[in-house]
């Protein structure tokens, strides 16, 4: 059993953007919006095992997400007690990992049982995961990587159904809304 860890080469190579996200997404098959479920099942098929999402009541102070890699099966554990929206973002961010091509770091024994514990000391986890500049930019990519594929791609939170307005909304508010345009990019 490994925990996968994430660990930057130092190397200095720029953040992902969006269109290289893009081709990294159609090189996985995806069309342009896709639901959490569709980009785990795309990523397992790149993987060429199983990729299993599940929620875990972590601790609130404690680690909102993590991905578990076994020789045969990944499980990507996320935060149980939060809004949907916020556990899709958490599952992207383990998932913007993959897509960057972060290299984990193998984490065995003691250590990992103790990133599975949900009351681990943050002091532990911070000297265990070896936090360097290079491993914060990567947070930084994942993070990056997650508003992207929630703003652009998945679908159960696209902005479309914020702009639907009642048929007796204000005109005024109807206006204010047509000038700032239909909220899609």
């Amino acid at each position: 059993m490994r925990i996968a860890v994430w660990e930057g080469s130092g190397d200095g190579h720029p953040m992902m953007e969006h269109r290289r996200l893009r081709r990294e997404l159609r090189a996985l098959g995806l069309p342009g919006r896709f639901t959490v479920a569709e980009l785990a099942e795309a990523l397992a098929r790149r993987r060429g095992r199983p990729l299993r999402l599940r929620p875990e009541p972590f601790a609130v102070a404690g680690l909102s997400g993590g991905l578990l890699v076994t020789r045969d099966i990944d499980f990507l554990a996320y935060q149980s007690n939060t809004s949907e929206l916020h556990q899709d973002h958490i599952v992207c961010h383990e998932f913007g990992h993959l897509l960057a091509g972060h290299e984990p770091v193998t984490v065995t024994g003691q250590d990992a049982l103790r990133l599975l514990a949900p009351n681990i000391d943050p002091a532990v986890v911070r000297r265990m995961l070896g936090r360097s500049c290079s491993a914060e930019h990567e947070e930084q990519e994942a993070e990056h990587i997650a508003d992207l594929l929630m703003a652009h791609h998945i679908t159960r939170w696209t902005p479309r159904a914020e702009w639907v307005l009642p048929a007796n909304a204000p005109a005024d508010i109807r206006s204010l809304l047509d000038t700032l345009g239909p909220g899609i990019d």
